[in-house]
């Protein structure tokens, strides 16, 4: 990770207390498509494996997927990165799956961090 996804991984940490797992630099595979009975798993998987987000909190009883939080740094505004931000935010969706993005966290509190965290949580 890098510094400022280091920095962040700690305010999470943080923010969810005892009460949520954080996993850092996870493949949508690793939390996606558990139903392998569906006809086009197999080209899903291939395609959702390549592309990974920053962080998932999970409850920690089932370690079930409760938000997904990506970190938008300036690579966000390439072209490519932005059709790649789509396909996460669509392939999340479909699944149900919020997605919570930080952009230019420098100018952002801590406390904001954690109200935003805790706010998508509750939802």
């Amino acid at each position: 990770m890098t510094k400022a996804e280091n920095d962040f991984f700690d305010v999470l940490i943080k923010a969810v207390g005892d009460k949520y797992y954080v996993f850092p630099q996870m493949h949508l595979s690793a939390f996606l498509l558990k139903d392998k009975g569906q006809e086009y798993w197999k080209g899903a998987q291939d395609y959702i494996n390549k592309i990974s987000v920053d962080y998932v909190i999970c409850d920690k009883q089932y370690r079930q997927p409760l938000l997904a939080i990506e970190l938008d740094d300036w690579s966000h505004d390439n072209k490519s990165r932005i059709k790649r931000d789509g396909d996460v935010q669509r392939v999340l969706k479909e699944a149900g799956l919020p997605l919570l993005r930080f952009r230019d966290i420098r100018d952002t509190s801590s406390s904001d961090i954690v109200n935003r965290i805790q706010d998508a949580l509750t939802l």
